[in-house]
């Protein structure tokens, strides 16, 4: 791993020192105007300017938008002529400041690197006018040349761009930008961030299936209607549509070759595999000229088949899944289609590669939920009666394709397996909810590659009165389960399965192999790590990103819950909520890649010097930090 822009830690944090709990500091330098006198919300401003960074101009017509939990949502403004922008009546709080404009990098204030990571909080308090300013960079460019086999242009070329990021510990590609080519082959995509890209061209299919198919369509209408109009009397317009036939020039037979040739997704500088994809460095407001490549012709081919139901009738317009298995890249190498009233599917233009084809579709008949229904289930909303109704069926098989049409594949329908279990509360001041089935149970698709990701899918149910629930229609895959809708304080502290809790090691939902006794436990205890972080003048030190860590590292899993970061807010304070109690290491960083902290090798080198802060359950903690530079 690559940890260039976390170096500066090292000397910083080896000098660190713990300051006690409850001692000043220096506030920053505040308007002459602001007061300590009590006086009503909304009398503080926050004003102050966007300009082009690197040029100083003023960057007008931004969008600059003011978010914080006191505003119960965000206020949005646009600067004026000479970058101005401000937002008055505003009330004491801890407020987010962020700066957008087309071709331009979004920043957030306080961030090192435009358009990365976290930035700070500005910390507001009555009467206190803040002024601010806010450097916005253009974007990155990247642009080329896409020709096909022949050099020659193929116009409205989709090109997609992705951009490497750490994401929960590990580098992963991120959709950043799409374009396409113009008549001379020519693509331009803008408005980029600084960063590691592949380029890829996603050519649409026209060879000599397309065109074969397409014609039978356009044969088989014409013969229709030459039928109708002869059967009507209607002889001329008959040989209107015989001459129409005779214009076509298509027959009834089968495409010249068994294996048709067509594109599949070129990446630069000329690859159809991923993994030898060139990276290409974009720096901030760089232009990369001559990204060129040309397209590649593979054999490509059909795959067909399909869906029964293992009993009952089989569901209509079932979803049909096909997942490249060796291109884990967002949006690429994938494609889907529907089944027909019989069941049928077709997939054209697959180029060859190992696959996964899974099928997904419900049976039975929604409830009192209505016409909406079946929407609201997918989207989580529906009402128990509606689930209870239907029942969410999956098919999977392993399909290769080396350029020869793969027919006759069966995808035999099964329901999905269920997850079940009861929530209990473990509280000490409050009482539980008295309607239980307010609360929703959750299993979402966790851990894995993109593609294992993309194959599972999240499920969701309401608890009965008594406390018990089943998730059903449940696909294989890695899970955990969680809960909400437990209001009053209430929050979900563990979700136990076989002595594994689930919030830290997802379980594992395999074939034909349900999942119960599910212990879902509620408490009332909120357990935290507050603070403040400050320099050796003791001064507040925003620029620091204050990382949370366990020091058993057994829990050093990707998307942990015992792993978090936070960057302080202007004043220096620092707040982890709802931690788990247990011993934990802490550690100011300054500028870390944003996710490397769940990398276990970056935290292992974290370990030297962090500090060790044991949590006791429902404790909060006030841990205060001084940075001793050079001392």
């Amino acid at each position: 791993m690559h940890y260039a822009h976390s170096l500066p830690f090292v000397t910083l944090i080896l000098a660190m020192s713990v300051m006690p709990a409850g001692q000043t500091f220096t506030q920053p330098p505040r308007d002459p105007s602001a007061t300590q006198s009590q006086t009503p919300v909304g009398t503080g401003s926050l004003s102050g300017t966007v300009v082009v960074a690197g040029s100083g101009q003023p960057a007008r017509r931004a969008r600059v938008t003011l978010s914080g939990s006191e505003l119960r949502g965000s206020r949005t403004v646009t600067t004026d002529e000479l970058g101005r922008f401000v937002f008055p009546g505003l009330p004491a709080g801890r407020f987010t400041l962020r700066a957008t404009k087309p071709g331009h990098i979004t920043v957030t204030y306080g961030q090192h690197r435009p358009g990365i990571g976290a930035g700070t909080a500005i910390q507001l308090t009555d009467k206190q006018r803040v002024e601010v300013q806010l450097q916005i960079p253009r974007g990155g460019v990247i642009t080329g040349t896409v020709l096909d086999e022949h050099a020659e242009a193929i116009p409205g070329t989709p090109v997609r761009v992705m951009r490497y990021v750490m994401q929960s510990g590990q580098r992963t590609l991120q959709q950043a930008g799409n374009g396409s080519t113009d008549d001379r082959g020519i693509y331009r995509i803008y408005g980029l961030q600084p960063g590691e890209y592949i380029v890829a061209a996603v050519p649409r299919n026209t060879q000599q299936r397309v065109i074969f198919e397409r014609a039978q369509a356009e044969l088989q209408t014409a013969l229709q209607q030459r039928a109708e109009l002869a059967g009507r009397g209607n002889l001329a317009q008959a040989e209107l549509v015989m001459e129409r036939l005779s214009a076509l020039g298509v027959t009834a037979g089968q495409p010249d070759d068994d294996v048709v040739e067509g594109y599949a997704p070129v990446y630069y500088p000329g690859t159809t595999a991923p993994a030898s994809a060139a990276t290409v460095l974009v720096g901030v407001a760089e232009e990369k000229v001559g990204v060129d490549f040309q397209l590649q012709l593979v054999p490509v081919a059909r795959v067909e088949g399909v869906v029964v139901a293992s009993s009952g009738p089989t569901p209509r317009n079932v979803q049909i899944t096909l997942l490249n298995v060796g291109h884990d890249v967002p949006g690429l190498g994938n494609s889907t289609a529907r089944s027909d009233a019989e069941g049928r599917f077709r997939l054209s233009n697959v180029a060859p590669g190992q696959y996964v084809l899974m099928a997904r579709g419900t049976t039975g008949e929604p409830g009192r939920g209505g016409r909406g229904a079946p929407i609201l289930e997918a989207l989580g909303r529906g009402r128990g009666a509606a689930q209870a109704e239907t029942t969410r069926v999956w098919a999977m098989t392993d399909v290769v394709v080396d350029g020869r049409d793969v027919s006759n594949v069966v995808l035999t329908l099964q329901p999905g397996m269920t997850v079940s279990g009861r929530i209990a509360f473990d509280g000490t001041a409050l009482q539980p909810p008295a309607d239980l089935t307010r609360i929703r149970v959750n299993v979402a698709p966790m851990g894995g590659s993109a593609n294992e990701r993309r194959l599972a899918s999240s499920a969701n149910t309401r608890v009965n009165a008594d406390g018990r629930f089943t998730v059903t229609g449940v696909v294989p895959g890695s899970y955990r389960v969680t809960a909400s809708g437990a209001s009053g304080g209430w929050t979900l502290g563990s979700s136990v399965v076989d002595g594994k809790d689930t919030l830290d090691f997802p379980i594992d939902v395999k074939p034909n192999q349900n999942v119960s006794g599910v212990a879902l436990t509620f408490i009332d205890r909120q357990t935290e790590i507050t603070g403040v972080i400050v320099n050796d003048q003791n001064q507040p030190a925003p620029d620091y990103t204050i990382i949370v860590y366990p020091a058993d590292r057994g829990y050093w899993t990707p998307q942990s819950r015992r792993i978090r970061s936070t960057r302080p807010a202007t004043d220096g304070r620092y707040v982890f909520p709802n931690l788990p109690p247990g011993d934990y290491r802490i550690a100011p960083v300054l500028d870390p890649e944003p996710g490397i902290w769940y990398d276990p090798a970056f935290l292992q080198q974290l370990d030297a010097t962090a500090l060790r802060v044991p949590l006791g359950d429902g404790e909060k903690k006030v841990q205060n930090l001084r940075l001793a530079l050079g001392g």
